[in-house]
């Protein structure tokens, strides 16, 4: 009796209370339930002259005893691998009678309603009760407005500026790079060869960073193919293939992927106390710099973020879309023109329900740590200091992760389901209130923080790298152990994708709590071992890659969501069309990148070095080293 006792209290302990679901259904059930996607022909719809196409999302509900509606309530109930099947997603051709009826009792949701329940009674029993309508006949186009205006005149102003100097550059500048004038900054010549120039080599104490170019460039290409999956989950045409991805372990490589960012987090912490330590050979470090490195943090990264903002916010509404532009674009745009302050400021992480530039909550965090960075470097002058303060901060860091968990009885994870992709991420408390924000962020950046203060004691100690070269084979065995063992703690999130109820609050806790900073304590060991001439991710072609990392970052999702919306029938789901897919994004989110670096990020950059050249007596001292550390701290 005792052991059934104890094995009851285990089960509760795991899964916490029970209730009935409907975890899987074979074909011929999955089949009776109405499509969860479908759309009338696109094409031949507006091809007519009164043709409006219009799509919706809409609810189905029962008037009277329904097994079929029953069945689909219990399936939908495990919201871990299923859709919501009671939420439909369809696209609708109607036609616009309004010559002959009256104008006013002429209403699109209405219509679509009762084209829906005709349809639905008739081969299901069942009617449906709408939610929002979007129509179109391509006839239809919104007015230019004065922030279209404004954000047209400055990209005209911006390519003028380019224009200018290339030419003055061309035909005036005598070649000597050391006397840089103001045209210099907007060459498009001279910033290629920023773009294209090598890794400095020659500076002892850049040569061990070279890996970190490598790093950042597989980890940027890894996050847009993870992303990639956001238009296939929104509208596909076999949902029932999609859920049965959640059988397969080796996916949920993919769908917990978003513990990655973790290691950007790690760099970031790296390279400001390495940064600051250098820096503090030759001046004397007091709180002013925490208002001037902020200033220079957001210096640094807004003139292409901003672009990108007030285009999305402005012109993009302009560009023709498919079906799905106003579930993939439209709700981006109105968000983007509603929160574009927040954006600008670097708060809008901590703001609930926005879709605009959904990726860029880690630009806002990166920002904000970086602020945080500075001030525990501050308060930490002495290695006595950083011994007691760094410890108590990282599991001060744990904590809140713990409690934001159990307190608020969320996920031991971001829950990557079926039905959260399908929104967007939109409303989920975990990815809110966890993933995205700083605080809840701060133990890999305080690891980050202890490797950067770590490999400069190696320096100033004058260790010898290379006599770690005779273990290079030990490393090399043992270098992808961090990745086998994050690649673990990634797969184990699967356990709370279960045929199962849902998992006790204390367990989700444990594994919030531990789940990042072990990845996180996994690849700053890793990240040292590559630094300690472990030579990986060192070909002389990731510098440029790398430099065009976060203007890629900032464009990728935006080029995702225009180049989806762009589609009438639903998305094909399949390994090759996948990889297709994936490639073509990569493709063009670098190739555009390029343009947005030379034109605006470099430009920029350059000018606000100017600017400091002209007002500081520092410049000089810092010039050496800042350059290529500036551009991998910034992203």
């Amino acid at each position: 009796m005792s052991s059934k006792m104890l094995n009851i209290l285990m089960l509760l302990f795991i899964f916490g209370e029970s209730y009935g679901v409907v975890y899987k259904l074979n074909e011929t059930d999955y089949h009776r339930m109405p499509a969860l996607f479908k759309f009338d022909n696109y094409e031949n719809c507006l091809s007519k002259p009164e043709g409006i196409y219009c799509t919706t999302n809409f609810e189905i509900i029962k008037t009277t005893p329904n097994p079929i509606y029953d069945m689909i309530v219990e399936f939908s109930e495990h919201t871990a691998k299923h859709y919501n099947h009671s939420k439909l997603f369809y696209g609708v051709c109607l036609f616009d009678n309004r010559n002959q009826t009256n104008v006013s009792t002429w209403d699109p949701k209405q219509s679509v309603e009762a084209h829906l329940n005709e349809s639905f009674w008739s081969e299901h029993r069942l009617k449906t009760k709408v939610i929002d309508v979007s129509c179109s006949n391509e006839k239809e186009d919104s007015k230019l407005d004065i922030g279209d205006a404004i954000v047209g005149t400055a990209c005209l102003i911006l390519i003028l500026l380019n224009v200018v100097g290339s030419f003055c550059d061309l035909y005036f500048s005598d070649g000597n790079n050391k006397n840089k004038d103001w045209y210099q900054c907007f060459s498009i010549r001279c910033n290629w060869r920023r773009l294209t120039k090598p890794f400095d080599e020659t500076n002892p104490r850049l040569r061990p960073l070279k890996c970190l170019n490598g790093l950042r460039s597989v980890l940027m290409c890894s996050v847009i193919m993870i992303h990639i999956i956001l238009p296939v989950f929104v509208c596909n045409d076999n949902p029932r293939y999609v859920e049965q991805l959640y059988d397969n372990i080796y996916y949920y490589l993919l769908f917990n992927g978003s513990m990655i960012i973790q290691i950007f987090i790690i760099m970031s912490g790296f390279l400001l106390s390495y940064n600051l330590q250098i820096y503090e050979e030759s001046h004397e470090i007091s709180w002013k710099i925490l208002p001037q490195q902020t200033l220079a943090r957001w210096l640094r990264l807004t003139p292409p973020y901003a672009l990108i903002l007030a285009v999305t916010s402005t012109w993009f509404r302009h560009v023709n879309t498919g079906i799905f532009g106003h579930e993939l674009v439209m709700s981006e745009i109105r968000d983007c023109r509603k929160y574009w302050w927040q954006h600008l400021l670097y708060i809008h992480n901590y703001t609930k329900d926005s879709n605009c530039l959904l990726q860029s909550w880690y630009i806002a965090a990166d920002v904000q740590l970086f602020i945080f960075g500075l001030i525990i470097y501050l308060v930490s002058r002495n290695p006595r200091s950083r011994k007691i303060i760094l410890p108590t901060v990282f599991f001060i860091g744990i904590a809140i992760i713990a409690a934001h968990t159990y307190l608020e009885d969320l996920d031991g994870t971001v829950m990557v389901t079926p039905e959260v992709i399908r929104n967007q991420i939109r409303r989920v408390p975990t990815f809110l209130k966890v993933y995205r924000r700083s605080h809840t962020n701060i133990p890999c950046y305080i690891l980050g923080m202890g490797a950067g203060y770590l490999f400069y004691y190696w320096q100033k100690i004058n260790l010898n790298l290379h006599k770690f070269k005779k273990y290079k084979l030990l490393c090399c065995m043992l270098g992808p152990l961090p990745v086998v063992l994050g690649s673990g703690i990634m797969v184990t999130a699967s356990y709370f994708y279960m045929d199962a109820p849902r998992s006790s609050v204390m367990l989700r806790t444990i594994y919030a709590a531990t789940a990042k900073p072990t990845y996180g304590l996994l690849f700053t060991v890793l990240i040292c071992a590559m630094i300690m001439k472990l030579e990986m991710f060192e070909w002389g072609w990731w510098a440029i890659v790398a430099r065009l990392s976060y203007c890629a970052y900032t464009l990728h999702m935006t080029i995702i969501r225009y180049t989806a919306s762009l589609s009438t029938v639903p998305f094909q789901h399949s390994t090759m069309a996948m990889v297709q897919y994936y490639l073509f994004i990569l493709t063009v989110s670098l190739l555009l990148s390029i343009p947005l670096w030379l034109l605006v990020e470099q430009p920029m950059n350059q000018m606000w070095k100017l600017c400091l050249s002209s007002s500081s007596r520092t410049a000089h001292a810092q010039k050496k080293i800042e350059p290529e550390l500036q551009t991998q701290s910034k992203f």
